[in-house]
């Protein structure tokens, strides 16, 4: 992903697939909230537990793919780093 896709908003399924094709790479990520607010959120897939790492204030969780889609499903993310 180029610097510039990095600037635009993505659907929760493109955010896991870039989180699998880019393993153990954590990524700073904002949340859209609506009305021009975010949340900002901590993620990367970690390869030898095969599970997702999350966290918006340290330490990180371990959250599964279906976890990510039952909660963030329609949601929409910007990767700032």
């Amino acid at each position: 992903m180029d610097k510039e896709k990095n600037k635009e908003w993505i659907t929760t399924a493109e955010l896991i697939a870039y989180l699998k094709a880019n393993p153990d790479d954590e990524k700073e990520c904002r949340l859209y909230l609506g009305h021009r607010l975010g949340s900002t959120h901590y993620w990367y897939w970690d390869a030898q537990k095969r599970t997702f790492m999350h966290t918006r204030d340290w330490p990180f969780s371990p959250i599964s793919e279906s976890e990510v889609k039952e909660w963030y499903g329609n949601s929409k993310w910007k990767i700032e780093q």
